[in-house]
């Protein structure tokens, strides 16, 4: 024999607060060729960038190209600004960029980049996560360059 709900069930069900569903992380794992990646890219899915910034001396190669996410890309590129006036006033002079790649995935999951002085021994290190992350914190930027020297993140 069924009873019906009591009043208080009804109650607690009618002061449940339903939270959206996180926002998945993407999925780039069946990504596994340029064109398929290009045209993701078409569909603003993805975006195209040299991996070392050109405004760094990087070549324009095809091996210096890649594809990630829009998020990913800014990222990059406020890494880069910021990489670039270390440069300028001579707080770095090598710049060490990898992808790291899950699978057979074209996509990298992953761009660590390392910048150091070879006389001061200043050493920076970011990443930028670009899939497989669901809530990965911004990047966190670099120290001011014009800021002192002994500080080392």
């Amino acid at each position: 024999m069924l009873l019906p709900p009591s009043p208080a069930t009804d109650a607690r069900t009618a002061q449940q607060v339903v939270l959206p569903a996180p926002p998945l992380a993407p999925d780039f794992s069946t990504v596994t060729t340029r064109a398929a990646a290009a045209r993701l890219a078409r569909k603003h899915v993805l975006v195209r960038i040299h991996f070392f910034p050109t405004e760094l001396g990087g070549p324009k190669t095809k091996i210096n190209t890649g594809y990630v996410t829009l998020d990913a890309a800014a990222s990059h590129a406020r890494l880069v600004e910021m990489l670039a006036a270390y440069a300028e006033r001579d707080r770095i002079d090598r710049l060490e960029i990898v992808p790291e790649y899950k699978g057979a995935s074209v996509i990298p999951n992953r761009i660590r980049m390392t910048a150091t002085h070879s006389r001061t021994g200043e050493r920076y290190e970011r990443s930028i996560e670009i899939w497989a992350c669901g809530f990965c914190p911004p990047l966190d930027p670099l120290p001011d360059p014009d800021g002192k020297r002994d500080v080392m993140a």
